[in-house]
């Protein structure tokens, strides 16, 4: 039987063959019940367990369980019926004890709180009796906080009122009276005047027992930390930052009596061993007087140095230690000896309890030292750069070689034959004049900021990464500094003085041309170290070029209307409306040329000779441009006023060429030099020598006037005849 399968069966009965009818499989599924009835018959026949009495053991099972249940349900009617009354008249019983019990504790209480208020009373004409503040205190203090959270049904009582009030009187009485006493113990007063203020200190706080009964009492009606916290602050902001910010003499007269005397120095800041010095006389005091243990280690000074320690140190640190770091490598080197008197008074502030023990260090700011260190010495250097910009430019110095090589040989060891091609090429390359300034003057502020700048080089490449970068980039904005200070602060002499200009000039010049190398040089010494940023000058060297340029354009302009405004205002600005000309014409061309004089007379030897011949060059061909055209544009030119303007502009002539260093420079520089030459000839002559002087076309006066500018002249001067018709015929 445990071995029989349905589903093995139904399969042989269904899956024996492909199509299959109902009529024909049912008699095998009867067959297949019939034969289970038997076998289910064979296996209880052949069963160890008699089923039958199991059967009948079942059925009284069920008798019995039914009779369980009628007696359960009779028991629950008994309970509900008797029971529950009995439980219903214990709950009411309950309640009635309970509110019994609530008005026994709301008696129990009051009657508490009025015995506390009793008790309290006592303990507070005890403490009177036995003059103590700390007993007197405690218990009004008690006494107070008491009746702010009384007992419900206290505050009906008409003794709450009365309590409350001659509670809250007998408190501020202490306290006036505990104040009265602090004040008497730790007096502090503050005389000042315009020329000093002189603090006071007495204090007699020691360690008897009426000091530690006061303080015991301030401390009981946390009162003492809000007098700890007044005496902290009084101490920095009146005594200690005035000590680090002036010249002080701290001075204690007695064991209890002390004074500092503050003197008002405008601009003064004291060296920072006098400050530790006078802080060291100060905090040797307090700790002295103010180092009593009145509660579990807890000192006055401990608790003052709680308030203000943290702000004390960074204040003392910003304002006068990191003053002490120096702004130049040499003595860095040396600032140990400085940290160790640093780190002893630090040590000195711990023994006498102002600082704690641990997580407190003045020191801390030595971790970024070269932050500092790069800070300050570039903020030095950026003000010293600025004070040399203030200088007069009027102090100069000769620099720069006469003449340039012609060659650029090198001296020394043999190269190879590459390395020679390399150097032709670069020597037909670049200009010789590349590397050499040209003899002139500058201002001596032009070579101390030069100098400058080279110390900051030379202190970057001694200093760590940091120090170096920084002020690699401050040597920039040193030169970008000088774009936007000289020609602010010296405008008006750079407006007016043509030596101004002139210096002004050069030394952009002279920066630029150094600014070229000046980054090769930090390269070459900053050798073998690895760098996150470019080093290089030669974006700054064309602002400074420009910089110069801009300002001696200006001034040349400057000169140029003056020049004209000279020859516009006189006669020569009216020639085709007059005969003769007054002595104003004359006196307006003497002026020019005084004008050009005074120029030479400033400027040379102050320009290099090739700018100087340029800029003159230029003045004196634009002056001469305009008495050319001054004659050349004018339609009818009387004989008489014709032989004025050819004595005026050989005045000219004789003057122009002293205007340059060498005489024949006149011929070189000045573009219409010849041309003007000729046009006095023109003024002077006749038809017949201007015949001579066109030659057909290819004579003097070909070269220097047009067709049309000379047969204007012509016909401007000379009258109409035969003969000036047959030359200007010629003339086409």
């Amino acid at each position: 039987m445990a071995d029989y399968n349905v589903e093995d069966v139904l399969k042989t009965i269904f899956n024996n063959s492909s199509t299959w009818k109902p009529t024909d499989k049912i008699p095998l599924v009867i067959k297949e019940i019939e034969q289970l009835k038997v076998d289910m018959k064979a296996y209880i026949g052949s069963c160890d367990w008699d089923i039958e009495s199991i059967i009948n053991e079942g059925k009284e099972l069920c008798i019995e369980s039914k009779a369980l249940v009628d007696e359960m349900q009779q028991c629950k009617q008994e309970i509900e019926q008797e029971t529950m009354a009995e439980i219903l008249k214990s709950i009411e019983n309950h309640d009635q004890l309970s509110k019994e019990l609530q008005l026994v504790n709301f008696a129990m209480n009051i009657l508490y709180d009025v015995v506390q208020c009793g008790r309290y009373v006592k303990e507070f004409d005890e403490g009177r009796e036995a003059q103590s503040y700390s007993r007197s205190i405690e218990a009004v203090y008690d006494l107070v906080q008491l009746v702010e959270m009384p007992a419900e049904g206290f505050r009906e009582l008409d003794l709450y009122v009365n309590t409350k009030t001659t509670g809250q009187l007998i408190l501020d009485n202490l306290l006036h009276e505990l104040f009265n006493e602090w004040t008497e113990l730790v007096y502090t007063n503050i005389n000042a005047s315009p020329k000093k203020t002189v603090i006071t200190f007495k204090i007699k706080l020691d360690e008897s027992q009426m000091s530690r009964d006061i303080l015991n009492a301030l401390e009981r009606c946390k009162r003492l930390r809000e007098k700890v916290t007044e005496l902290g602050q009084f101490l920095l902001k009146e005594v200690l930052i005035p000590i680090i910010h002036n010249d002080c003499t701290v001075f204690a007269e007695t064991d209890i009596l002390m004074t500092i005397t503050i003197n008002h120095k405008p601009n003064y800041k004291p060296p920072y061993d006098h400050v530790i010095a006078n802080l060291r006389l100060l905090f040797h005091y307090l700790s002295n007087r103010l180092n009593i243990e009145f509660d579990c280690d807890r000192t006055i000074i401990r608790k003052i140095g709680s308030e203000i320690a943290v702000a004390f140190r960074d204040i003392l640190v910003e304002d006068c230690l990191i003053d002490t770091i120096p702004n130049n490598i040499n003595e860095l080197q040396s600032y140990g000896k400085i940290t160790s008197e640093i780190e002893d008074f630090q040590h000195f502030l711990t023994v006498v309890k102002f600082f704690p023990e641990e997580n407190l260090s003045i020191l801390d700011y030595v971790n970024n030292i070269d932050v500092i260190f790069s800070e300050k010495s570039s903020q030095y250097f950026l003000e010293t750069a600025r004070s040399i910009m203030l200088k007069d430019l009027s102090a100069t110095m000769s620099i720069g070689v006469e003449t340039i090589p012609e060659s650029n040989e090198v001296v020394g060891s043999p190269l190879d034959e590459n390395t020679e091609d390399a150097l032709k090429i670069l020597d037909a390359t670049i200009p010789k004049s590349l590397f050499y300034f040209p003899r002139c003057m500058i201002s001596k502020t032009a070579q101390e900021l030069l100098d400058l700048v080279y110390v900051m080089m030379e202190q970057a490449v001694q200093c760590s990464d940091v120090v170096c970068k920084k002020l690699y980039h401050t040597t920039r904005i040193v030169f970008e500094l000088y774009d936007a200070v000289v020609p602010y602060y010296h405008e008006n002499y750079l407006q007016t003085i043509p030596q101004y200009v002139a210096l002004f000039h050069n030394n952009c010049m002279y920066l630029a041309h150094n600014l070229q190398t000046f980054g090769d040089k930090w390269m070459i010494l900053m050798e073998g170290r690895e760098l996150d940023y470019p080093i290089s000058f030669v974006d700054l060297v064309q602002k400074l070029r420009d910089l110069g340029y801009h300002h001696l354009t200006v001034h040349m302009q400057q000169q140029r209307k003056q020049i004209l405004d000279n020859v516009r205002s006189s006669d020569l600005n009216s020639i085709v409306v007059k005969d003769l000309l007054s002595n104003n014409a004359e006196a307006a061309v003497r002026q020019c040329l005084r004008q050009l004089h005074l120029l030479k007379n400033v400027w040379i030897g102050v320009f290099p000779a090739n700018v100087f011949v340029r800029l003159m060059g230029t003045l004196v061909n634009m002056f001469v441009h305009e008495l050319i055209h001054r004659v050349c544009t004018v339609e009818d030119i009387s004989m008489e006023m014709a032989v004025q303007l050819g004595d005026i502009y050989t005045v000219v002539v004789q003057k122009a060429p002293g205007l340059f260093q060498n005489q024949e420079d006149v011929h070189a520089h000045v573009k219409s030099w010849a041309k003007f030459q000729e046009l006095i000839f023109v003024l002077r002559g006749s038809l017949k020598d201007i015949e001579k002087h066109w030659n057909d076309g290819v004579g003097p006066l070909s070269e220097h006037f047009k067709t049309d500018e000379l047969r204007t002249l012509i016909k401007a001067l000379f009258q109409n005849t035969q003969f000036r018709a047959n030359l200007l015929s010629k003339i086409k």
